[in-house]
């Protein structure tokens, strides 16, 4: 289930984020401030904190944890698409694309992103794993899935109550998995990185 919401969040979050960042950063001027201020209004506060307050004023279903997950990593993406396209929205190919008649919007879905997606793979898969540890820790102190949904978080809030009675292994193995999971996206990053880096290939 963690794995479903992080996968559900991520796509959710990726898709808007770099839209609105595209659009944000290719239009340029009023509107570019007026998102970058907003994006920076959102990242001061702290993230987890957010999705608390955001489970708890819809209701702690599967669907609200996918939204209030997704709302806080939205921010990386558009930063990060809006930053990109910024710089390339002058570029030769783009001008050809104009002067070809195509329409700001298609220079944006068709021309600008396409190109901008690799680089923001990384970034996907280092919020897969931090995705993940926000739908853990958001059950873990009550606000995400309820008990009897199996989940990692839950397992691990249920495990911690018989830490003093010796049976460390209830709270041990799904701290594990947990731990394997949110790794496995983070060495998945890096290796990204390292394959799509003109600079690590050379």
């Amino acid at each position: 289930l963690d794995l479903a919401i992080a996968l559900s969040a991520v796509g959710l979050s990726f898709a808007l984020g770099a839209v609105i960042g595209g659009v944000s950063g290719y239009a340029g001027g009023r509107l570019d401030r007026v998102v970058g201020r907003l994006v920076d209004v959102l990242m001061a506060f702290p993230l987890f904190v957010l999705a608390m307050a955001l489970v708890a004023a819809l209701g702690n279903r599967v669907e609200n944890i996918v939204i209030a997950t997704a709302i806080i990593n939205l921010p990386f993406y558009i930063r990060f698409a809006r930053a990109e396209v910024n710089v390339r929205r002058d570029a030769g190919y783009v001008e050809a694309a104009r002067a070809g008649g195509e329409g700001h919007l298609a220079v944006v879905l068709r021309f600008l992103l396409p190109n901008v997606l690799p680089a923001m793979a990384v970034q996907i898969s280092l919020n897969l794993g931090w995705a993940i540890l926000n739908a853990a820790g958001l059950s873990f102190i009550g606000l995400g899935v309820r008990p009897p949904t199996p989940e990692w978080g839950i397992l691990v809030a249920e495990g911690a109550r018989f830490i003093t009675t010796g049976k460390w292994w209830l709270v041990a193995f799904p701290g594990l998995a947990l731990m394997l999971a949110v790794l496995c996206f983070n060495l998945l990053g890096d290796g990204l990185r390292d394959i799509l880096d003109p600079r690590m290939r050379t």
